[in-house]
């Protein structure tokens, strides 16, 4: 082969190679251009414990939920947003102070059936006019279609009532309206889970 004929092979290559690689392959979606900071996530070495100091205990560490990318067609897709931290469907909660966010996050996505199995078996219902299944009925319907809350509440105030049972305290807003609530945890199978909601104030 000849001095022009191989430099015409070698452009033709370069010009085909970035279409063929392009976000894994030919039969692969097409990455978009992002400038996410989950995209430059990369995991860091383990913390050195000083001599001395005993090692924590990583049993109650809380898990990062695996991202599963995809779309309809079936074939791996780009990862559009970075998984829910919080989002509780499937998961144990190890606190209450997670089990308030993943019951907050969870409301702001919609996630109806998350919502309600972060409340325990014997939720009493706070008004005597309705039954503790219909009010989580009611509560189911108020999450997947009324007024959304921000993802994250404000001033989570933790008090021991017993050795399994807490007292939870904060603010949870729609839009301009504030809702100053209060929920009671008890611990279930090794996990915490709302027994009691009451509203407090209203601003």
């Amino acid at each position: 082969m000849n001095k022009p004929s191989a430099r015409r092979l070698t452009l033709c290559c370069a010009l085909l190679l970035p279409l063929l690689t392009a976000c894994g392959g030919g039969s692969e979606a097409v990455c978009p251009e992002r400038n996410e900071p989950y995209l430059a996530s990369r995991n860091n070495p383990a913390l050195r414990v000083p001599d001395g100091m005993t090692q924590p205990n990583r049993s109650e560490a809380l898990t990062i939920p695996e991202a599963k990318p995809g779309n309809r067609s079936g074939r791996t897709a780009c990862l559009d947003e970075p998984p829910s931290y919080f989002r509780s469907s499937g998961t144990t909660a190890r606190s209450p102070e997670e089990v308030v966010a993943s019951w907050a996050q969870a409301w702001a996505n919609r996630e109806a059936d998350a919502v309600v199995a972060l409340y325990s078996s014997g939720f009493t219902a706070p008004t005597d006019s309705a039954g503790s299944s219909a009010w989580l009925e009611q509560r189911r319907e108020q999450v997947a279609t009324g007024p959304t809350p921000d993802p994250i509440v404000e001033g989570l105030r933790v008090e021991p009532d017993g050795e399994d049972r807490r007292i939870v305290r904060f603010v949870q807003k729609f839009g301009t309206n504030s809702l100053r609530k209060e929920l009671i945890l008890v611990r279930e199978s090794g996990s915490w889970r709302i027994v009691e909601e009451k509203v407090a104030e209203v601003k």
